[in-house]
This record gives structure tokens, sequence and C-alpha cells, in this order.
């Protein structure tokens, strides 16, 4: 992931990740949402249907508390009730299969809502309406048993003071018997006194436990008139379900959005992980820290509509007024400012890996030097997977190889480039068995050498430097090497280790190219390649006044 120079991320950081993972987002994106869409489309619908019952003040309530301030019941307790398994059995037993409902008051008020789901409409409301009623039904039945066990409770203190009452009563009765039975007056009036005393004493006793009767039996009455009386058990159904018209299950729209927010977030999580573990190097900030700091020189973006890279293209010579041609020729430029400082005549192009585009580069290189004037040689001095000559359209029949055993002179191995007057090319010749030693050969110094006092600039074909040690060889033969690798497919590890084993041999390293970039990836880099086909347009043709200048009083002479 890039980072700001202080090593830390920023928003433009993570937004950087965002556009070069756009894909990955993308992906993530449209297969989540098809994948929502497809299951919202092929899902059964379901229907939903809702009853709504109201909760009232019990009778039992108002008779065993008169006079106090008496409140509903608490909703969610019931709620709880019309939950429980004995009102969904009783359900179940009326509709023949367990039902699906769900319970929740209405906010602010005594209202439940009963909700049922089913595949059929008509099921749904029945359903609903059929469990308000069971409820309703079965609160009822709770009800007037609970009026009834008030009432049972009621009569047993009504008969309890009807027993105090008698036995309060039971002297003055057999008082009553003794006086009716006496016939002399002497024994009457004394019983007589005593039955008026004994009166007086248990009069207000009597009055106490007569009042206590009469109220609990008027409560009895009111029970029981409460019991004859209830119809709706404390509870009444307000709104009967009708049924729905519509489905509230699958909802495509809803779940597009949902899944299209779940794509995102999902998208923008695999496009972090993907460049946690990414080692690749994609930007100009990237390749400097993976090359240790070493300058990048040029940014080529990806040429379009070039889909197949096992055939050869020069976009410099294809396309001259192309974003891509314009970078090599930005390259040129870096390169000749380098050689203001020291001589850079000999420049070897090689790579980490191959398949980096090494080969591609050094040829739009040599394109766009000899477009400057300059005389300039190609030398493939990759002996085992040689590939200049056909980006040129020559044959590789004869070249170096050819020059290092004596078979052919030198000047007889060059190939003029069609189209390009001021271009050869060495080619690699027949693949030896011995590349490194073939290189690292006295002769092959001398041919470089040859070649150097012949002409302004030679630019050598190198292998890749991990692979092999051909690379590493030739590296103490040159002015200059620059590493490229391609945008996407170089990794860190690569770059840091190809500069590390080319630092270790003091190689003249004055750069690297990335290949393949993003046009994104291309702002900040120079001023783009937004001007290439006026620049192209001014290149000269021949070698002006200031490039002879730089050249010193050399002049051409023929290539021995």
């Amino acid at each position: 992931m890039p980072k700001t120079d202080a090593g830390q991320l920023d928003l433009r950081d993570y937004l950087a990740v965002v556009n070069s993972r756009k894909l990955t987002i993308l992906l993530a994106v449209v297969g989540v949402v098809s994948a929502a869409l497809i299951v919202s489309f092929l899902q059964t619908p379901v229907y939903e249907a809702g009853a709504e019952v109201v909760f009232e003040t019990r009778s039992a309530e108002v008779t065993l508390a008169p006079g106090s301030v008496v409140f509903g019941p608490q909703v969610a307790t019931e709620i709880q009730v019309m939950q429980s398994r004995s009102v969904r059995e009783a359900v179940a037993q009326q509709l023949g299969t367990e039902p699906n409902v769900s319970v929740a008051p209405v906010e602010a008020t005594q209202v439940v809502r009963i909700s049922a789901k089913s595949t059929v409409a008509a099921e749904a409301a029945n359903t609903a309406n059929v469990y308000a009623e069971t409820y309703i039904n079965n609160r009822r039945e709770q009800l007037v048993a609970e009026l009834l066990a008030a009432g049972e409770q009621v009569q047993a203190k009504v008969d309890e003071l009807d027993q105090q009452l008698e036995q309060i009563e039971q002297p003055l009765v057999d008082l009553d018997a003794q006086i009716a039975a006496t016939n002399s007056s002497t024994e009457r009036d004394p019983l007589q006194v005593q039955r008026n005393t004994l009166e007086s004493e248990i009069d207000t006793e009597r009055d106490s436990l007569v009042t206590r009767r009469e109220g609990y039996a008027d409560q009895a009455d009111q029970l029981q008139l409460a019991r004859n009386l209830t119809e709706s058990g404390g509870v009444r159904l307000v709104s009967r379900a009708v049924e729905p018209t519509s489905p509230v299950e699958p909802t495509p729209l809803r779940n597009g959005l949902l899944a299209l927010v779940v794509g995102l977030m999902l998208g923008v999580g695999l496009a972090f992980v993907r460049e946690q573990l990414d080692d690749t190097v994609r930007t100009k900030d990237e390749l400097e820290r993976a090359t240790g700091g070493l300058s990048a020189l040029a940014l080529v973006p990806a040429v379009a509509g070039w889909k197949d890279r096992t055939k050869p293209q020069v976009v410099s010579m294809v396309d001259p007024a192309s974003p891509a041609a314009e970078a090599y020729r930005s390259l040129r430029t870096s390169v000749q400012f380098i050689g203001l400082h020291h001589p850079v005549q000999v420049i070897q192009v090689t790579s980490p890996s191959a398949s980096e585009g090494k080969t591609t580069t050094l040829a739009n290189l040599a394109v766009a030097l000899a477009g400057s004037g300059q005389r300039v040689v190609v030398v493939c001095c990759d002996l085992r997977r040689p590939r200049v000559h056909d980006f040129f359209g020559l044959s590789n029949t004869t070249g170096f190889t050819s020059v290092l055993l004596g078979e052919i002179p030198l000047s007889a191995s060059l190939q003029p480039v069609p189209g390009q007057p001021k271009l050869s090319l060495l080619a690699s010749g027949p693949t030896p068995p011995n590349p490194s030693e073939l290189l690292s050969s006295p002769r092959s110094t001398q041919v470089l050498s040859a070649l150097r006092s012949e002409c302004d600039v030679v630019l050598v074909d190198s292998p890749p430097i991990l692979p092999v040690t051909d690379g590493i060889v030739l590296s103490r033969l040159v002015d200059a090497t620059i590493l490229v690798g391609t945008a996407g497919r170089t990794t860190r590890k690569e770059y840091h280790r190809a500069a590390e084993l080319l630092r270790q041999v003091d190689a003249p390293l004055i750069g690297s190219v990335l290949n393949g970039v993003d046009q994104e990836d291309l702002y900040g880099f120079g001023y783009g390649y937004g001007y290439g086909s006026y620049q192209a347009d001014q290149e000269p043709e021949e070698e002006g006044p200031a490039q002879a200048a730089s050249n010193g009083d050399r002049t051409a002479r023929p290539v021995r």
C-alpha cells in the first residue's frame, strides 16, 4: 500500500487503493447484488396479515378492590402469555399446523398486533384471526375461572360468619327455649332478665359480624353478576386480519440496496486485503522504494491495442504519437541528461526476471535515440532467449556470438533497421553452450569497445539479473545500467534483490523503468504524455548543432 513521506497512510493513500482495485470492488458488488436478486426472485412469496386486540381492565380487579384506581394489565406480560406454548398448541389444534406468528405492542397503547405469515394470503389472515380468537377465548375462560374462585372464597367467608353468628346467638336460643318451657312466672322472670342481659352483651359483636357478612354477601353477588356478564375476558378484538394483496417477502429492491451496501463493504475490504497481499510494484513511489532510492527514469503506460505480447511491437515506430512512444522519448531525455555529468555511451538494459519488458524498452529507446540524430547500435547479449531481432523483423542467423568466435567480421554482422537510418542491430547469433563464460571473455570487451568507438550509443540487451549471472557479468562492461520491470507483475522483492546484486558488483545503475503503468498512476510523474504528438512532430531528422557539440568532433567511421 502506498504511503506518504512520513510513512503514514492518509486519505489519498486509501483513495489510491480503492482506485487501483476498483475492478475487485466492482466484481464484489456485482456478485453480491446479483446473488441477492437471484435469491429474491427465486424465493416463494410470503404474505403477512395482522389482527389487533386491546386489553381492558378486569372486572374481578374492580370487584375485589372497589374504589381503587386500577390500570390495565402489563402488556409485556400478556404478550409472553400470548406467545406461550399452551396458546400455540391450542391454535395448532384448530389450524392443523404450527402457526407462524409474531406478537408486538402498538407503541403507547394497550393494543397488541398479532402478525401471521404464510405463502398463501388467505392462510395468513386466517391464522392471525384464529390466533387472536383462541387467545381471547382462553383468557375469557381464565377470567371466568378467576371469578368463580373469587366467588367461592367470598362465599366461604359468608358461611364462616354465619357460623360465628349462630354460635353467638345459640345461648339466646337456649334461654328462649327454657322461657318457653317454663309456666311459672316466678321462674320465667329471672330467665327473661338473664336473656336481656346476654342479648345486650352480644349485640355489638353480632352487629359487627352482620355488617361483615352483608359486605361479603354483596361481593358474592357482584362476582356472580360479573361472571354472568363477562364476554371478553379483559381483551377484545378491535381489528380483524384481512387477506393481503401483496407479499412482504421477497423485496428485490430492498434486498438489492442492502446487497449493494454489503457488496461495497466486502469489495473495499477485499481491495485492501489484496493490496496488502500484493507485493508487485505499480507506482513511481513504490518503484523508488523497492530499488532503494533508484531514480525512476520513465513510467511507460500500457500500449493500447497490444493484446498479444508474443508478437513484438515497437510502438515508437508503429504509433510515434502515442503516450507510450512519448514515454520512451522521455526516457531518452533522461538518459541524455545523465550523460551531461558523466559519459554514458554503452547502456545495459536488463530486468529482475524474464518477460518484464526489457527488450521492448530497449527497442523503443533505440528508436527514440536514433530519431534524435544519434547513431545507435543495438547489441543482443541475451544469448539464452534472444528476441530483439524479432522487434525489428531481422535475422538472427549471425550476430554477436559469430563475431566472438571469429566466424564473421563485426561490420558484416551489423544489420540496418528498416526505416531507421541511424539504427543498426547486432543480433545474438547462434546460441552458445556457455553464455556466461562467453560474455566474460576478453573478446566481448573488445567487441563492445569497437562499437563504442564507432557510434554514439550502444544499447545492450541483457539477460535478467535474478535467473542467471549473465547480466551481472555484462554490468562490468557498460557505462550505465537501466533496470526495467512491469507494473503489477514485478514484485518489490525482485526489484530490491536485483538492485542489490548489481550494487554488490558496483554496477553503474542510473535508474529504473516501469512498463504497463495504468493511466491513473501516471499522474504526478513529469508533465504526463498529453503532448506526445506535438513533440513527436518536432523530432529532428538529423543531428543538430547542439547534439554535434555534445559529441565533439568525432565523425562517423565505418565499423570494422
